[in-house]
């Protein structure tokens, strides 16, 4: 189960057009994770990695849509 951090930072990116553009931007995990802390949300990049299929995950604004599966594999890994 997804913890509440998670599930509320999901919800706010899907509202909030600032949040998606500041997403969007980040060139690895931890800026995502930055990006959550910097809005208020407390995730972590393991959460991240586990969840990384979920449909939540998938919106164009994450920094990996558009990626192939072996880029986003690489992103999710910190390479």
């Amino acid at each position: 189960m997804k913890s509440q951090g998670l599930q509320q930072f999901l919800a706010a990116s899907q509202r909030n057009k600032s949040l998606q553009q500041a997403l969007a931007q980040a060139g690895n995990l931890q800026q995502v994770v930055a990006v959550a802390a910097e809005a208020g949300f407390a995730i972590s990049a393991r959460e991240l990695q586990l969840w990384a299929h979920d449909d939540a995950l998938q919106a164009p604004w994450w920094p990996w849509a558009g990626m192939s599966p072996a880029e986003r594999t690489a992103f999710f890994r910190g390479a």
